[in-house]
């Protein structure tokens, strides 16, 4: 795509979320109201500056952390497409380090730009973190329900395999290795590993290798499905799973059977947090749609618990939100990562 459509198409995406970031004010928050408030409208001024920032990204200081905002081209020349900078957070000094790198996958055409909250969060609790930018143009539920693909029961892994992967598995989609979400993060770990020495990026790599035990995993939307099937194949310590995993077949009215698999991660590692509104996630129609898939197949055990209840949640694995009822689709959706869930991304995220 032309850098000039590109930005445009950019800028017209983040002035609609502007707008119901806008509309959020009148959003039920945990914390104080006019924290919420500021919180609020200075999340919505920064989402709408993220197209700027994708197009012209610049290193700097982000309150007490320190933020670099990394073109995926930069660490590997063979990457020309979804370009938008990765988000690079080391931890924040003087914080006890977890030595636990934490990735973060945004939803469907969305850049980690617009995700900085919850990363930067994650950062002032010693972890490093990154927000990949990944190919995520299309939704894994359109290419897989559309087309001979709604007839092909293996489609929704094996689309999600060669975008985590970088295998050619899928007729479906064309992503090799060096531009799969694996070959990007271990591009970028060993460009942070060169150019800031010392940080301990080099710790999460080895041979040449990423040391999955000591990576979180964690997405949004299309995000999470990526991160949930990384937890079935990489021995990755913690999934956190946000608004998803939405993968659910039309044609056959039922879940695709990779949820099923067994995992690498350890026994009790999934989390999740969702709208209990969200009909974007839940494409059936069923409320519980999601619900009852990390329940059933991917092994989040306790209630449904509604975070209002506060920390420590009933020691459920299966969070719900009512916050942001009454508004569009497209903010519950997107709810789980607004500005004022810091307590809960603590708990499904950063331990």
């Amino acid at each position: 795509m032309p850098f000039a459509q590109k930005t445009l198409r950019e800028l017209i995406f983040f002035v609609t979320i502007f707008s119901f970031f806008q509309s959020f004010l009148f959003c039920k928050k945990e914390s104080d109201p006019n924290d919420d408030l500021v919180k609020i409208l200075s999340l919505g001024l920064y989402a709408r500056s993220c197209a700027g920032q994708n197009a012209f990204p610049s290193n700097g200081a982000v309150g007490s952390l320190f933020r670099y905002q990394i073109a995926p081209s930069f660490t590997n020349s063979q990457i020309t497409t979804y370009n938008a900078p990765h988000q690079v957070f080391p931890p924040q000094t003087g914080v006890t380090q977890k030595n636990k790198l934490s990735v973060f996958y945004p939803g469907t055409d969305s850049s980690p730009c617009e995700i900085n909250a919850i990363l930067q969060q994650g950062a002032t609790r010693g972890y490093h973190v990154i927000g990949l930018s990944y190919p995520n143009g299309e939704a894994v539920n359109t290419i897989c329900n559309q087309g001979s693909a709604r007839n092909d029961a293996s489609c929704f892994e094996l689309v999600r395999r060669e975008i985590v992967t970088g295998e050619s598995v899928s007729p479906y989609v064309a992503v090799d290795s060096g531009n799969a979400i694996e070959g990007r993060l271990l591009s970028l770990l060993l460009y942070l590993n060169q150019t800031y020495p010392g940080q301990g990026w080099d710790q999460f790599v080895s041979g040449g290798s990423i040391v999955w035990s000591s990576v979180y995993v964690g997405g949004h939307s299309q995000g999470s499905g990526h991160a949930a099937y990384q937890g079935k194949i990489r021995t990755v310590g913690r999934v956190s799973i946000y608004s998803g995993v939405t993968d659910y077949s039309l044609q056959t009215a039922s879940t695709p059977s990779w949820l099923g698999l067994s995992q690498q991660a350890p026994a009790g590692s999934y989390y999740g947090l969702i709208h209990e509104n969200d009909s974007i996630a839940n494409i059936s129609g069923n409320m519980n749609q999601i619900t009852d898939v990390w329940l059933n197949q991917l092994g989040l055990v306790g209630s449904l618990t509604n975070v209002n209840v506060g920390s420590p949640y009933g020691n459920s694995k299966r969070l719900v939100t009512t916050n942001c009822n009454g508004m569009g689709i497209l903010a519950m959706h997107a709810c789980p990562m607004f500005n004022g869930f810091q307590n809960v991304w603590n708990y499904v995220s950063y331990p």
